[in-house]
């Protein structure tokens, strides 16, 4: 994305890709007051940070990303995946394996409001496994929807990539918003987080840092409602996508998230993801 088809908006999310590692915040280095910091934490879990935290030690953490296509019960859960949530007056999105076309998928139903999402845990070289693939279908992308701003920021589909990193060198207000987000949850965000995002109005290509940390951005790779209802799949550089948004290279690959959520519009969204697959070719 190139600085003149910046929406006006939204002027500190949105950013240039080639300059999307360059901080939005003149007052990044400056610690939040308490009342930035009562805000971040009632918006945690509208900001999908809760399916980006590093789980605890598991067997699924082992290993890589657990398909969908090989679980054997239709309506539950699929092995190596575990539900996040952050906020429980709100409701959740519903998750389930479901058979559409022939294959097994993963459904995901949003009422009015859910915030919640999917979480595998994985270890991972980006560098040396660096092609990121998945496919993904949505029932429909009502107008409203627009990460890139903080009212609106509900997507029908979004693929999420944890890595680490030295937390060491983040500044002080990212420094502040995890150690916050450690506090009311019990996991710690991984070092930065890269979402791929289905958006109604921006341009594929667009990066959107969010609102409340540099450390997770947003990569826009469907726009609008054209291809609405019919399977779309996805190859990425995960390692090149992560060096263009961030501006480093990337650290291990600690977790894989999918997040479906309408708590800001209150709308009902429904998305259906196939596997999501890391690989060296």
């Amino acid at each position: 994305m190139t600085a003149d088809v910046m929406p006006a908006t939204c002027p500190n999310r949105i950013l240039p890709r080639a300059m999307a590692h360059e901080s939005s915040y003149p007052d990044a280095a400056r610690m939040p007051t308490r009342r930035q910091l009562l805000g971040m934490a009632g918006a945690v879990a509208a900001l999908g940070l809760g399916g980006c935290a590093a789980p605890q030690s598991s067997p699924a953490a082992r290993g890589g990303i657990a398909p969908f296509s090989t679980a054997e019960e239709l309506g539950e859960l699929p092995p190596g995946w575990e539900p996040y949530v952050l906020r429980r007056d709100l409701p959740r999105t519903d998750y389930r394996v479901s058979a559409l076309d022939g294959r097994r998928v993963l459904h995901a139903a949003s009422g009015t409001g859910g915030t919640s999402g999917l979480r595998c845990g994985c270890v991972g070289d980006p560098v040396a496994t660096p092609k990121l693939r998945w496919s993904w279908q949505v029932a429909g992308v009502p107008d409203g929807l627009c990460v890139g701003e903080r009212d609106t920021d509900d997507s029908p589909a979004r693929v999420a990539l944890g890595f680490d990193g030295d937390h060491t060198t983040l500044n002080n207000r990212d420094r502040a918003f995890y150690e916050l987000v450690e506090l009311f949850t019990g996991h710690r965000l991984p070092y930065a987080t890269l979402m791929y995002v289905w958006d109604a109005r921006l341009p594929v290509g667009t990066v959107v840092s969010n609102a409340r940390t540099q450390r997770i951005r947003y990569l826009v790779v469907e726009s609008g409602a054209a291809r609405a209802g019919q399977w779309l799949s996805y190859e990425r550089d995960a390692a090149k996508d992560y060096q263009q948004v961030f501006g480093e290279e990337p650290g291990p690959l600690l977790n894989a998230g999918v997040l479906t959520d309408s708590d800001d519009l209150h709308i009902e969204l429904q998305a259906w993801y196939g596997d999501i697959t890391l690989s060296a070719a």
